[in-house]
């Protein structure tokens, strides 16, 4: 959870059809026959049937905001039909309201109509001054990664993919490509300015007097705002308008300049953004005398664009003041001093109290919002929702830190209450450095007092300011608002905490009553609903994906990979059935994997990746088809292993060669086929080749010019580096006896050792040589490099490598109260290697620490179907994947109960 605020669109009933009706309602007009209005989730395409569109070309886009979505789309409609263009346009107002929001992407926002032209681009400007004129005076925001057709204008236009020519990207998700003259394919590059390919056809408006937005370049030049504010660097970009640091040429004084885009986040009532920063610089106005705000300078326009300079609050936030001051003592106690927490309390109180003092409802205070000056004070910052309660307001709300009644919505301003809610969510995080678990789903609002109050009391057992805090967070994140205590009674029982001494602290058995049950529960829970949420009737994902496609291209993903798709929930059963062979279990599983092997041949493209490419889609296949005893499922896992690449410019796990190598590994270890064993030694031999050694250290970069997100970069962690390549060279070096390949791991493991930071104990890495973050988990931290190191250790006989990763299980157990849950980035990756560490030294004190993770995990439990399911780290969607959602979760809790095998590792790594 990241704080970002969410403004809620409410929809009449008929809102979902309006627009869908008004392009049928076209079509009929327009006598268009053959042509069809099909809804495909987002989207809605209408097009002539059996119509074949175009790879490539100029096509045009037209903004919107909802209210006037339904006019663009028939003015527009009429048009395009006219000339015989297809189009699809967002398929509701919710969705144009998404489309349009402040946090949608800068390189998708806006685009409310797509049109591809299949028409001369010599004849397109008279197709967009016809769009033009039907359209001028409507309101719509800028489109960034386009160029519009002339100022003020809703037709945008830009060189890029129709159809384009689809193909499975190295990254792992399907991708639109742009075919060049020579006939090489080239990606889309869908950018937060205009850029046009070096062989594109010339552009046909290039004739006209149309501007480039001031938003179109990535590089920030030297920039003068206000004829007076100069701009030193970016503090975000984002779609709604751009946060800078600068300096006030007339006083000196360093200033933070917030921008704002017309018709951004438009709201039904006809505002947007623009009057959110307007609020915001009448309330500092207002709070001036209070000196609890930065200080309002300027409000201004430019280019079309509202900028609101203001003072510059030195300090961080509250969120990374929490995150910088924990203090550890022993390996289960860490949080803030009671007489800090305290004092940090009170001052939040104060805060608030300013606000309510001078009739306002702040809606949006939450850690992010808050700023710990270098004075060590507080200030509110980001101040646009704050408003007059019962008045007409924009409203919006930060996820875990909304009162119930805050996510039904307003018309107008909401009670002073709803402060109140966020007051206690605020300490919540001060006591645990976590986010309070509330989903936005009215389903499971009810948990919201219970799974708070759980949280805490399972945390006060080791955590004296928890054990202090407790009763009064409760109180104030009740569900009902009368019952929320008032400022003055929060400050008179935080004044009464000052002299109360906290709860003595508990020395915890390693095992507790219930718990296995509760884990055994949840485990059957989630299992079972795995099973039933399968469509195999469903043609593209067998579950349904966790982040529905809003028009920005993140969330296509490959339906038959681990990471997000179908093989990684295939290998989670698989390990459930082992486990327990019911009947229903061998039923699904049989179901699942006949679901894989018959979409197999849709994508020709076989990328080496495990958990982003076919290596993990052959291993879930393999281990599959041993259990059920099917042949043919065998067979298919088998071919597909031997058509994965042995040569690869990506070396990583997830997405390239050792996760290939831990394939072909496993495929030798379960078939005793001697051609898998030769495959393991070539992968092995290439990635030798490829190394990058710098004296004592070895390093993987991925190349330049490799067409990948990662390209360029070198990693340390699991997922994407060094120790997952390292892990596959120590067991290539095992399964082969080729010295040379433990050799190399050798060397990858002293480089690990040697970027190492440890902090109080505990050890972290970062990203990799460019990165500053200290990182804890699976993918790119603690949890995964120490998951190499820990069978390096044992195979070396090395002590200081179990050491250190030792370390590093202190890393994440300190974090576990405000981890996530997956296994690539959260707990149930993390507890894994608490469960190899148990497994090398023979400490329970690692097992108990497992056990505690899982006990985290289910604090996100929810009821779903009279089951208990897990939402994801956002807590408001179910996820289904192995990496990211439940899939993973019950691999986790399936070794914690019987021990055995951690998924998609071979047995050659497993625990000497």
């Amino acid at each position: 959870m990241t704080g970002d605020d969410v403004t809620e669109f409410r929809s009449a009933d008929g809102d979902a059809t309006l627009l869908i009706d008004c392009a049928r309602s076209m079509v009929t007009r327009q006598a268009s026959e053959g042509w069809d209005v099909q809804e495909r989730g987002f989207w809605c395409y209408v097009r002539p049937r059996d119509h074949a569109i175009g790879v490539q070309g100029w096509k045009l886009h037209l903004s919107a905001t909802p209210l006037s979505a339904p006019i663009v789309l028939a003015r527009s409609a009429e048009i395009l039909l006219r000339h015989n263009v297809p189009f699809k346009f967002a398929a509701t107002l919710k969705d144009v309201a998404t489309i349009t929001s402040p946090r949608c992407e800068r390189s998708a926002g806006g685009k409310f109509i797509t049109a591809y032209p299949a028409i001369p681009d010599g004849a397109l400007p008279d197709l967009a001054a016809e769009l033009h004129e039907a359209t001028a005076g409507l309101p719509g925001p800028g489109i960034m990664s386009d160029r519009r057709y002339c100022d003020g204008s809703l037709v945008h236009y830009r060189f890029g993919a129709f159809g384009g020519i689809q193909i499975l990207g190295n990254d792992g998700s399907p991708t639109a490509m742009l075919m060049a003259p020579d006939g090489s394919l080239v990606l889309d590059q869908r950018q937060a300015w205009f850029e046009v390919p070096r062989w594109a056809p010339s552009d046909p408006f290039a004739q006209r007097t149309a501007t480039t937005s001031s938003h179109g370049s990535s590089a920030v030049a030297e920039v003068l705002l206000g004829g007076r504010y100069t701009v030193d660097a970016v503090v975000r970009h984002a779609f709604k308008g751009g946060v800078f640091r600068g300096m006030d040429r007339q006083t000196g004084s360093a200033v933070i300049i917030k921008q704002a885009r017309p018709y951004v986040g438009a709201w039904v009532t006809g505002h947007d953004v623009r009057d959110a920063l307007r609020n915001e610089a009448a309330v500092l106005e207002a709070l001036a005398p209070s000196s609890v705000t930065p200080r309002a300078l300027e409000l201004f326009e430019q280019q079309g664009d509202l900028f609101l300079a203001q003072e510059l609050i030195s300090g961080v936030t509250l969120r990374e003041w929490g995150y910088e001051h924990l203090e550890f003592a022993a390996d289960d106690q860490c949080g803030f001093k009671p007489t800090d927490a305290l004092r940090l309390a009170h001052e939040l109180v104060g805060l608030m109290q300013v606000a309510h003092t001078n009739d306002l409802v702040i809606q949006d205070f939450n850690p992010n919002n808050i700023m710990v000056a270098d004075d060590g004070g507080l200030r509110l910052i980001d101040l646009e929702y704050a408003a007059t309660p019962g008045r007409p307001a924009l409203c919006a709300f930060t996820p875990g830190y909304s009162a119930p009644e805050q996510v039904r919505g307003f018309t107008s301003a909401p009670a002073q209450s709803v402060d109140l809610y966020a007051l206690g969510a605020t300490l919540f995080h001060l006591v645990t450095g976590a986010d309070p678990m509330v989903p936005l789903d009215q389903k499971s609002a009810v948990r919201r007092r219970s799974g708070v109050e759980e949280h805490l009391t399972k945390l006060a057992v080791s955590n004296e300011t928890a054990s202090l805090l407790t009763p009064l967070i409760v109180e104030l994140m009740n569900q009902d608002p009368g019952c929320r205590p008032s400022l003055p009674e929060v400050i008179a029982r935080l004044d009464g905490l000052r002299s109360a001494k906290p709860l003595p602290l508990l020395v915890l058995p390693m095992t507790r009553p219930d718990e296995e049950k509760e884990n055994e529960s949840l485990l059957a829970d989630s299992t079972e609903h795995l099973l039933n949420t399968m469509d195999l009737n469903e043609n593209q994902h067998l579950w349904p994906p966790a982040v529905p496609d809003h028009g920005s291209g993140l969330t296509s993903t490959d339906p038959l990979n681990v990471q997000h798709g179908a093989s990684g929930v295939l290998g989670a059963l698989t390990a459930a059935y082992h486990a327990d062979e019911t009947a229903k279990l061998h039923a699904g599983l049989g179901d699942a994997a006949r679901w894989v092997v018959a979409r197999l041949h849709r994508e020709p493209r076989i990328l080496p990746g495990l958990h982003f490419g076919r290596s993990g889609t052959a291993w879930a296949l393999l281990e599959a088809g041993l259990a059920l005893g099917d042949e043919v499922c065998t067979a298919t896992a088998c071919d597909l292993a031997l058509r994965v690449p042995v040569s690869w410019p990506n070396p990583d796990i997830c997405h390239g060669l050792a996760g290939a190598g831990l394939t072909q590994i496993r495929f030798w270890e379960l078939t005793g086929r001697e051609e898998f064993r030769d495959r393991v030694r070539s992968i092995a031999d290439y990635l030798a080749t490829t190394a990058n050694h710098d004296d004592d250290r070895v390093l993987w970069p991925i190349p330049t010019d490799f067409a990948s997100n990662l390209a360029g970069m070198t990693h340390y962690g699991f997922a994407h580096g060094l120790a997952g390549i390292g892990a596959f060279l120590l067991a290539a070096g095992r399964t082969t006896e080729d010295e040379s390949y433990l050799a190399l791991a050798t060397k990858a493991a002293d480089t690990l050792v040697a970027v190492a930071r440890r902090r109080d104990g505990a050890a972290y890495w970062s990203s990799g040589p460019d990165y500053p973050a200290d990182l804890a988990h699976w993918c790119s931290g603690s949890s995964g490099i120490a998951t190499f190191l820990v069978r390096m250790g044992s195979e070396l006989a090395q002590e200081h490598l179990i050491d250190l990763s030792a370390e590093a299980a202190l890393a994440i157990r300190r974090i576990r109260w405000r981890a996530g849950l997956p296994q690539c980035h959260g707990l149930a990756g993390d507890a894994e290697l608490l469960l190899d560490l148990f497994e090398t030294t023979g400490d329970e004190r690692y097992r108990r620490w497992a056990f505690d993770a899982a006990e985290v995990i289910r604090l996100h439990r929810i009821d779903r179907d009279r089951r208990g399911v897990l939402l994801d780290v956002n807590g408001t969607l179910l996820d289904y994947g192995f990496g990211t959602g439940l899939a993973g979760i019950v691999s986790f809790l399936l070794r914690l109960r019987s021990g055995g095998r951690r998924m998609w590792l071979p047995d050659a790594l497993a625990i000497h």
